[in-house]
């Protein structure tokens, strides 16, 4: 906590925010590292599978995210005004909360495993893998939200780089176990989803030691059962959920539109994209990770020249990145498509050609994502909501239905970058429209010093 309560300068908020994007990257990482695998040594119709329960691990990480992204922000402005005690109490209450939420999701979807994967689009061909890979998922989603949740409260906590750490080790794991589940013991698909599943059990416990030894600053304490609490935490961090489970909807769009129109081949080309997606796209949630609790707390104390600096710092890198993670992803096409799909095969034509219209997106999706983590960090739920909502679901959606039919093939690709130029708009709406509620102006207005 020490690090929010200094001057924020570059090199502070560096220190803040990079340790995060670092974490971020490194689990979309570990996660195509996973699907290399599954690619590579088990086949092409297994990493389409991986494509299809895809929902699953949205739905999962939706939950998770709400609950630490929206009791994060009341847990950091409750640290902001001094109080640590209801802080404390409130933490341990929320992670006890997430597993029993997690113990009740797995119980409702295990019965129906068959089911869920026939519903989300299995063919004969790929349900064997997919029955296989979701069930083990399932077994796993408490261990994914809780793990979520201790990642988030140790950026809370203001140790940015144990966070990353807590990552890596998850990530470390999953990418050795996956090779031994899979190679050696000859598991096929479920060892990926063991080695997954493992990836989440490590850092979790971990992150439970952590808070359990701490005897400063956020630590497990006696739950203070406060229910209201969590009902603001779900709407504070519906946003987060909105963002996943829209993510799971569009995915099973774009199977369904990719196979009506470019076939299987499609189908595994699409999931190579949406694989490089996640990895590019992650610097810029690892970035709105970071920045969060050090907005919630200068917030709660009500340091305003604090609040417009980190906002003018986060405009400045989300300027800059942006340019430079699209000419990545044009430049660098053939490395990203190359990693699933053998150069001159069928999938790697038609990913490849898909890259190179799909990479605008970039240049617009930064601002997005961290408008809506901004406003979830003040504990605007509703205008971060919506935001989600409309970038996540409404424009999306409304895109790959109409873009293919009316262009063809390449309005799948196109989908995504004309949604998140429309939504750009109303962010930047939303952005001018509460600079003075939540004292950042200084921010939006380059010649104006921002001298603490």
């Amino acid at each position: 906590m020490e690090l929010f309560q200094n001057r924020i300068t570059p090199s502070s908020f560096a220190k803040i925010t990079l340790p995060a994007v670092a974490s971020m990257v490194f689990m979309a990482f570990y996660c195509i590292v996973d699907g290399v695998f599954v690619a590579r040594l088990i086949g092409e119709n297994a990493l389409a599978a991986i494509n299809i329960t895809l929902p699953l691990i949205n739905l999962t990480f939706g939950v998770g995210i709400m609950l630490a992204a929206g009791g994060s922000a009341s847990v950091g402005i409750s640290l902001g005004e001094g109080r640590q005690e209801k802080a404390c109490r409130d933490f341990s209450f929320l992670t006890l909360a997430g597993a029993a939420v997690g113990l009740v999701l797995a119980a409702l979807l295990l019965p129906f495993t068959g089911g869920v994967v026939t519903l989300l689009g299995a063919t004969p061909a790929l349900y064997a893998y997919c029955f296989d890979y979701a069930l083990i998922l399932i077994l796993s989603i408490p261990l994914a939200i809780v793990k979520t949740i201790l990642e988030y409260f140790v950026r809370t906590d203001g140790n940015a780089r144990l966070s990353f750490l807590l990552s890596l080790t998850g990530g470390v794991t999953n990418i050795i176990l996956d090779y031994v589940f899979i190679v050696p013991m000859d598991m096929g698909i479920r060892g990926a989803a063991l080695g997954t599943a493992s990836g989440y059990l490590v850092p979790l416990l971990l992150g439970v030691l952590y808070f359990a030894v701490k005897k400063t600053g956020l630590r497990f304490r006696m739950p203070r059962w406060n229910f209201r609490f969590l009902a603001g935490s779900c709407s504070n961090g519906s946003s987060e959920m909105v963002t996943e489970l829209s993510t799971g909807v569009t995915t099973f769009l774009f199977n369904i539109v990719t196979l009506r129109i470019l076939g299987e081949n499609g189908l595994s080309a699409i999931t190579i994209i949406l694989y490089a997606h996640y990895l590019l796209n992650s610097v810029y949630l690892g970035f709105v990770c970071g920045a969060a609790p050090a907005i919630s707390y200068n917030y709660g104390a009500d340091n305003r020249p604090q609040l417009a600096k980190i906002v003018r710092y986060s405009k400045n890198f989300l300027l800059v990145s942006s340019v430079l993670v699209t000419a990545f992803a044009i430049v660098f096409s053939n490395v990203l498509v190359g990693i699933f799909a053998p150069p001159g095969s069928a999938v790697f034509v038609i990913a490849k050609e898909g890259m190179m219209l799909f990479s605008g997106c970039f240049l617009f999706i930064g601002f997005n994502i961290y408008a809506s983590g901004m406003f979830t960090a003040f504990g605007n739920g509703r205008v971060s909501a919506l935001i989600s909502f409309l970038r996540a679901f409404l424009f999306p959606v409304a895109c790959i239905i109409l873009l293919p039919a009316a262009i063809g093939g390449a309005g799948i690709w196109l989908s995504l970058p004309f949604s998140e130029l429309i939504c750009l708009g109303f962010t930047l709406f939303f952005l001018w429209r509460y600079r003075f509620t939540y004292h950042y102006a200084g921010a939006l207005t380059p010649e104006k010093p921002l001298d603490a």
